[in-house]
């Protein structure tokens, strides 16, 4: 995807803006590296405004801030970069890294129209999105224009994505309050196996901490499986919070929480069949800062729809993963989540999880295709066992510990591994 517009400094710059009220909370870390002064100014100028990210502007192309010693790739999760006079040596440098699997995600930027095959190649290397931008010019003679004492905020003219069946906004008031680290699963298509997935990490984030301090909310309020999953009732709870008669607050957490015997602490989906529009944006702020101030982790699963109470479900994510699968409908959704999620929150790290099937050796014809299609490398694949799966149901314990040597629960411990490893180190 390829974005322009004369504005959209303002969102790579709030990308590095360096805050400090989150407490521990996982921020997005962000390097920009730039070689035009201007555009480093511009940026600078307006940094402070996503609370969410931790970022950096240094000057220098690509190459070199690669090999600087002072860059730890796995606390990094996005390098946007200025596209240098070489763009060659900008598409070797993103060549040297496909190997390491815990590679940033990469976003170019560029003060200048680019030809088709630069586009193409780097796009081909490893780079998600290509942002290209004209700098704002100061005159330093011109008269300051005069400001209302409350501007209203401008939204970004960026061109939408016309597959895309939403709009999703976020704005600095959904920043929930809490230091938890916030997961979101959303599926490509129903059936896709994103709640399983979702049972597992949260098991295994569980296994490595104490109990209580690890929550699974099933916000697919229609169709949760997750209390089948587990061999728990459905939330009365829930019920209540949709029906309008429950603030979903600190005093809901402590009704509506079950611990189960894997450690984790979960929220079922209503036991009635409620509209996805029962619940309000306003309402998830407040289950989002209840759940970020109880837990260091949040799983949270997410309906198939694209409601409007996802935005600020996004807004405090720390990541989001996609649950696909290799059939053709299914990639053509990723892609279709994937440009709404980027649209407004260019930051937020989206990873791409291909269920049911093994992690290849060799890459085939049909798996390259997919990834080019998606739009960025396919690194974590889940492999299919009915058997195990069926018998983790029937016990109702996640697949981790019910079957811990079958290959689909080794391959959710490594996602596990590395999905988190940049929260580990700290």
């Amino acid at each position: 995807m390829t974005i322009a517009h004369h504005d959209i400094e303002q969102q790579v710059a709030a990308a590095v803006a360096e805050q400090s009220s989150l407490g521990h909370a996982h921020r997005t870390k962000v390097i920009i590296a730039v070689q035009t002064p201007e555009l480093g100014q511009n940026l600078s100028d307006e940094m402070g405004q996503d609370p969410g990210v931790d970022g950096t502007i240094v000057q220098g192309d690509l190459a070199s801030v690669l090999r600087s010693v002072e860059m730890d790739l796995g606390k990094i999760d996005i390098i946007a970069f200025e596209v240098s006079d070489d763009p060659e040596a900008d598409i070797a440098a993103l060549a040297r890294m496909q190997d390491i699997l815990t590679v940033p995600q990469f976003i170019a930027v560029s003060t200048r129209a680019l030809a088709d095959d630069t586009r193409a190649a780097l796009k081909d290397a490893g780079v998600q999105d290509l942002l290209v931008m004209k700098l704002q010019q100061t005159d330093p003679t011109a008269e300051p224009e005069p400001q209302a004492a409350t501007p209203a905020p401008e939204t970004p003219a960026i061109a939408p994505t016309a597959s895309a069946p939403a709009e999703i906004e976020a704005t600095p008031h959904m920043i929930a309050k809490g230091h938890g680290d916030v997961t979101v699963m959303l599926r490509a298509r129903g059936g896709a196996g994103a709640s399983t997935i979702a049972v597992n990490l949260a098991a295994s984030l569980a296994k490595g901490s104490e109990a209580g301090k690890t929550a699974l909310v099933d916000l697919d309020i229609q169709n949760g499986a997750i209390a089948l999953m587990l061999d728990l009732p459905d939330s009365e709870e829930a019920t209540r919070f949709v029906q309008g008669n429950a603030t979903p607050d600190a005093a809901f957490l402590d009704k509506a929480m079950v611990r189960h015997a894997s450690g984790v602490d979960v929220l079922t989906a209503p036991d009635i069949f409620a509209p996805l529009s029962a619940i309000a944006p306003e309402d998830m702020i407040t289950l989002m800062s209840a759940l970020k101030s109880r837990y260091d982790h949040v799983i949270i699963d997410m309906p198939q729809t694209i409601v409007d109470w996802m935005d600020p479900v996004l807004a405090n994510a720390s990541r989001v993963l996609v649950v696909a699968d290799m059939s053709l409908p299914s990639v053509k959704r990723t892609r279709r989540l994937i440009n709404l999620i980027a649209e407004e929150h260019m930051t937020l790290p989206i990873k791409v999880v291909m269920n049911f099937e093994k992690k290849p050796l060799v890459t085939s014809e049909a798996q390259k295709e997919a990834a080019q299609l998606i739009g960025r490398p396919l690194l974590y694949w889940i492999p299919t066992d009915a058997r195990a799966a069926k018998r983790a149901i029937d016990l109702g314990t996640p697949l981790i510990t019910s079957a811990k040597r079958s290959a689909p629960a080794k391959a959710m411990a490594g996602l596990h591994k590395t999905l988190f490893a940049a929260t580990r180190k700290g």
